[in-house]
């Protein structure tokens, strides 16, 4: 019989919300963002109202699991101490106890699971990662004998009432384990020979020489797997080193230019996208599906044509609740049934790093990807795992930045390798064309990722003592001439630009087995597929690579310009690490929040401040003449010579007199209009 006494859950309640004001200012210290930061971004941004009933939602789930806690203390201890005959005094001291090992668990369990974890930081200040598996054994047997004390506890109160639950659990179990056998697996695909699935798959930021394919030393099976059979194109450049336009570009088969989409967060409320590969492949039958495990920065919705869009929920909630997500209640269950439903800014995805899962995502395609199909599928699925800051929940942060990059490397290859599983096992392989491509590479501070080489510097007309030039008229890093970080940010990171780009059939005629050297593009994934389907012909900037995969030809037969351009660059990402707190105010005043949506776009107005300080290149053959803005009114020209490494910032010299460098200064302006100032140094 239970003691009449009272008291205890109010003690439990006390220390919990202490707990819970402990996390909150764990939260708040350890992230980018302070109190006084949000205050100043929610008046610079004015978050519309819509924004604040998730939030309210988030912190009474907090709440509500923190109570929860304190309910299962509290019912144990009554419990064991029943099962005990303990005195009240006793029973107290045993609640004491239980609160302590019970939050214990809970920390060790999220150092366990979440080793970037803020609290798993704290933690790990006591408790190394063996100690910590050792100590939560023990704690868990402990725990075990406890729950055991309890059963027997309301065994003895409700003999009959709980058999009674135990034999509804047990029937309640085997009816879903016998439902879920029955389950049907896909039987037929609706693609056809003449009508075939197609698949794009994009892995952001990919650099194509961390692939074993292309020499690297540690095995990326499942992207090798691929390659080894499609046809890879090894020179394949992105028109802009950023996520949304890369895209926009390959849905629209136009430069960003052209399509009006130069940066991210680019409204598409004014851009003409009607003739965008979704909505043609629709009106050709096909059913059009986007996934993607990040949307902060990208917009890519039904507007382009999707009848389905699987990804986080969009908007400027995911920059808040993606952020401060990391609790530790809540981080337990995130990864499971109950967090999908219930912590949808954290389940699969990305950009909540302290707990994100790559599994989780594939988890999210599983529904839709199992269904009975009627129409052939153009499916278009995009994997941000290798994105900075190239760590995830289950992988404890390395020594350096690129140790980072190579383990997410990694681990994104073995996303790919479940992924294409779940195809062949959904039966979406039979007839089908994979195009493997990723949005554009990663500059990692190695030298060679941007391409001038200090000792191949050709000083121009005016330079006797050699001075090699600075790219940016105010730069707050000490830059090294060779080396280029992040992406988007340097127009001769040309490990930024470079990217992997294969195409592969799968139950249709065979496609060529071989690497291309010839330098194509991302425009160039509409043009083909449109051909391939013997769909009319569009005008558009890419073209047609039919010939390349699916004959023996090689090389185009003539030389052609190819044009690339930065994203937004404030000075705070003129540097090798940039402080994320830093290059958010530095843009704040350049974006805006919708009211309805709470979508983040870039103001109108801002939209050519942007466009002014962008960089722009143009490869040709074996050169490339990029212009950097060194103010308002001038650009430095670079002229590089791809073959010898030789390059220079003087247009008048003999090494650019010999070069096609006027004609691509020519054609630069023609194409890219105004937007390209005086150019210095020319002849």
């Amino acid at each position: 019989m239970f003691v009449k006494k009272s008291g205890l859950i109010g003690y439990l309640l006390a220390l919990t919300l202490v707990f819970f004001l402990f996390e909150m200012s764990i939260v708040f210290l350890a992230s980018d963002f302070y109190l006084g930061d949000f205050q100043l971004i929610a008046h610079r941004l004015q978050i519309p109202r819509a924004v604040y009933p998730e939030i309210f939602y988030f912190v009474v789930l907090q709440l509500v699991l923190h109570g929860l806690f304190v309910i299962c203390v509290w019912s144990l201890t009554r419990l064991t101490a029943n099962a005990l005959s303990l005195s009240w005094p006793k029973t107290q001291t045993l609640g004491f106890y239980l609160w302590g090992v019970g939050i214990l668990i809970f920390l060790l369990v999220n150092q366990w699971l979440y080793p970037n974890s803020k609290f798993a930081l704290f933690t790990e200040l006591f408790f190394s990662p063996l100690l910590c598996q050792i100590l939560l054994s023990a704690l868990l047997v402990l725990m075990a004998v406890v729950f055991l004390l309890s059963f027997h506890g309301v065994l003895k109160l409700f003999p009959k009432t709980v058999m009674s639950m135990l034999a509804t659990i047990v029937c309640a179990c085997l009816f879903f384990h016998s439902k879920e056998k029955i389950i049907p697996i896909v039987t037929h695909d609706a693609a056809t020979v003449e009508k075939p699935n197609i698949i794009l798959i994009g892995i952001d930021a990919l650099r194509p020489d961390y692939l074993s394919f292309f020499g690297n030393a540690e095995k990326t099976q499942h992207i090798d797997d691929f390659l080894k059979n499609a046809t890879v194109f090894a020179d394949a450049l992105t028109p802009i080193a950023r996520t949304f336009p890369a895209w926009t570009s390959i849905l629209t088969g136009e430069y960003p230019k052209q399509s009006g989409i130069r940066f991210d967060l680019a409204d598409t409320a004014e851009t003409n996208l009607h003739d965008v590969l979704p909505k043609l492949l629709r009106a050709e039958g096909y059913q059009t599906i986007f996934a993607t495990d990040e949307t902060r920065f990208s917009n890519i919705d039904q507007a382009f044509g999707f009848d389905q869009v699987i990804s986080p929920p969009v908007g400027v909630n995911d920059f808040l609740l993606g952020s401060f997500n990391d609790f530790v209640f809540s981080n337990v269950w995130v990864n499971t049934i109950v967090g999908k439903w219930l912590l949808p800014y954290s389940y699969g995805n990305r950009p909540a790093v302290a707990t994100y899962n790559p599994d989780m995502f594939l988890q999210l395609l599983k529904p839709l990807l199992s269904k009975p199909r009627n129409k052939p599928l153009f499916l278009a699925v995009h994997f941000c795992l290798p994105h900075f800051p190239y760590i995830w929940g289950t992988a404890a942060e390395k020594h350096s930045t690129r140790e980072n990059y190579h383990a997410a490397v990694l681990r994104a290859d073995q996303q790919l390798g479940d992924f294409i599983a779940m195809l062949t096992r959904y039966r979406l392989l039979e007839h089908s064309v994979v195009v493997l491509l990723s949005d554009h590479g990663e500059a990692l501070e190695l030298s060679g990722d941007r391409a001038t080489d200090a000792d191949l510097f050709v000083p121009g007309l005016h330079n006797p003592k050699k001075i090699i030039p600075r790219f940016y008229a105010k730069s707050v890093d000490s830059e090294s001439v060779n080396q280029s970080a992040g992406h988007g940010n340097d127009i001769l990171g040309l490990t930024q630009y470079h990217i992997v780009f294969a195409f592969r059939a799968y139950g249709i005629k065979p496609n060529q087995i071989k690497q291309v050297p010839d330098v194509v593009s991302l425009l160039d994934v509409k043009p083909t597929i449109i051909q391939l389907l013997h769909m009319p012909t569009l005008k558009g900037d890419g073209h047609t690579l039919n010939h390349q995969i699916w004959q023996n030809v090689t090389l185009r037969q003539t030389e052609q310009d190819f044009y690339t351009e930065t994203d937004f660059s404030p000075v705070a990402v003129h540097t090798v690490h940039p402080e994320m707190r830093a290059v958010l105010f530095q843009g704040i005043d350049y974006y805006r929040i919708d009211p309805i949506t709470t979508r983040i776009y870039v103001k109108k107005q801002m939209g050519q401040v942007i466009i002014s300080s962008k960089q722009y290149a143009d490869f040709y053959g074996h050169w490339v003449l990029a212009l950097y803005p060194q103010d308002s009114k001038i650009m430095m020209p670079i002229l590089i010579n791809l073959q010898t490494g030789h390059w220079t910032n003087d247009l008048r010299i003999p090494f650019a007199e010999q070069s096609p460098a006027k004609r691509m200064l020519m054609h630069m302006r023609k194409f890219f209009g105004k937007d390209i100032f005086i150019v210095e140094n020319v002849g």
